[in-house]
């Protein structure tokens, strides 16, 4: 379901993607920009139709869920932790129950694969599986390479061998991969609606980072 499908059965959710509009309107990160956070609820919904599950709820996670990743390169502070606390501000002002503004939030701050933290409810692990399927595939290529010219990484280098583990940041692009996106397995997802989504994604970018080291 495209967003603009979304906001025709659910109107009260335009409130919210005007919220975040307003905080994307700075950002200068291709990789996590206002784009992102559409593609990343289109996922949520597609996942929380398949898994039979509240599709309004799972928007309101996606649509927020990185409504403090533009202020984090500003104040330093974890935008996920940062976007629970909003997340859980603003619902409650805009009239929801505290039982979903709760379970939005707490999925927010948990949405942050790389924090290690585990979901606790359905919605944070559509919303979790949602977020990684934008990280494999042809888009998340052109994410990791855009991300790698906003802060002067190389393409790649015969001399800098992957890590064992991806620690936060890599040392090119193609290490990346090997660090981080390549661990995205479909067997990783939460759901089997979003592993179904994730093989043809991944194995695209399995091929990709094979076909540039045999062109390297």
């Amino acid at each position: 379901m495209k967003i603009a499908q979304l906001f025709e059965r659910h109107p009260e959710l335009e409130e919210i993607y005007g919220l975040v509009r307003i905080a994307f309107e700075a950002s200068r990160d291709p990789a996590h920009d206002l784009y992102h956070v559409v593609r990343v609820t289109e996922n949520a919904v597609e996942i929380a139709l398949g898994e039979d599950e509240s599709v309004e709820i799972a928007a309101l996670a996606a649509l927020l869920h990185d409504i403090k990743r533009p202020s984090e390169d500003i104040d330093g502070l974890d935008h996920a932790t940062e976007g629970g606390k909003y997340a859980l501000k603003v619902l409650l002002s805009m009239g929801y129950a505290y039982d979903i503004a709760s379970e939005v939030a707490l999925s927010i701050r948990d949405h942050r694969f790389s924090s290690g933290r585990e979901p606790g409810s359905a919605t944070g692990k559509i919303l979790q599986d949602a977020d990684r399927l934008d990280a494999i595939g042809a888009i998340a290529i052109a994410r990791v390479f855009s991300y790698s010219g906003k802060v002067g990484r190389p393409l790649h280098s015969p001399d800098l061998s992957p890590r064992d583990r991806y620690e936060g940041f890599s040392t090119s692009a193609i290490n990346h991969f090997h660090e981080k996106i390549l661990r995205i397995t479909p067997e990783s997802f939460w759901t089997g609606t979003g592993r179904e989504l994730a093989r043809e994604r991944y194995e695209f970018t399995v091929a990709f980072v094979e076909r540039f080291l045999k062109e390297w």
